[in-house]
């Protein structure tokens, strides 16, 4: 584990998966971050690369030959270095190796930046294609949230607003926001729709809070937003993505896949998004 802090908040990242294991506000102590519980979900806050959920077979074809990648991809559960640490950011890297292009046949290597500054830490994703022909790859972000935050609190006394009045309807459920602003955080709902799954929203950011506190997350630049936990669960996930899983049968290459990034060899592809403590 590695961390960073400052007078008002600390920041620890794990080796495994670069996932951050704690972010905190010092003067309360209240922890943002899901603790990974496996009774209930054993995630926390994986990276989805090179894809995002799944391909409706579980199976993944790249130049006509077929890999098994599980559910959001290799680098979930990659080990990553520590190649940077100052007073204020960490950087984590992972690059691929012969075991990891068993399931995804490219060299790579993904360098994770966080920095910290007062109570939002900015992390930023730089994926550089090693390999010798285009690269496909889809990304997305999947960040577990505590909810409720505090001791005495319950889920149903959150919700999730939106930086600006959103008229979407859910991709893969009955839920629509009609000029609304604010998801009440509501176990039935969810369940509803598996997890409700925008396309284009228009806002910067939205607002995980009961009003006393909360978390907020940028998902500028992301086409997909998505909202998930289980029942009885005490998170929700906030999940800004580039590309997504498949909801029917999609019986096209991996390269054609809607919201796949080609990455052209020698090059590298950055993308970002903030959280913030409020």
């Amino acid at each position: 584990m590695v961390f960073v802090e400052n007078d008002v908040a600390y920041l620890a990242v794990d080796e495994k998966g670069s996932e951050i294991c704690s972010f905190k506000d010092k003067e309360t102590n209240l922890e943002r971050m899901w603790n990974g519980d496996p009774k209930f979900w054993a995630g926390r806050n994986p990276t989805l690369f090179p894809m995002v959920s799944n391909t409706y077979n579980k199976v993944q074809v790249f130049d006509g030959k077929e890999y098994h990648m599980g559910n959001h991809g290799i680098v979930r559960s990659a080990m990553f270095k520590c190649t940077y640490h100052d007073d204020k950011s960490i950087t984590m890297t992972f690059e691929s190796s012969e075991e990891s292009k068993q399931l995804y046949p490219f060299d790579f290597r993904m360098d994770i930046t966080y920095t910290l500054t007062g109570k939002r830490v900015d992390i930023v994703y730089n994926i550089t294609n090693l390999s010798d022909k285009v690269m496909p790859f889809g990304f997305g972000l999947h960040p577990a949230f505590n909810c409720p935050i505090a001791d005495g609190e319950k889920f149903e006394d959150y919700y999730i607003e939106f930086a600006n009045e959103e008229t979407l309807e859910c991709i893969n459920g009955p839920f629509k926001l009609n000029n609304e602003k604010i998801i009440h955080c509501d176990y039935k709902t969810i369940m509803e729709n598996k997890t409700i799954l925008f396309e284009y929203p228009k806002s910067a950011f939205v607002t995980l809070t009961n009003g006393k506190h909360g978390v907020k997350v940028g998902v500028v630049g992301y086409r997909w937003l998505a909202f998930w936990t289980k029942m009885d669960a005490p998170y929700i996930c906030i999940e800004p993505w580039h590309s997504h899983g498949d909801f029917t049968k999609v019986d096209v290459p991996f390269e054609q896949r809607e919201g796949t990034i080609l990455l052209d060899p020698d090059h590298s592809y950055t993308t970002s998004y903030y959280i913030e403590l409020v």
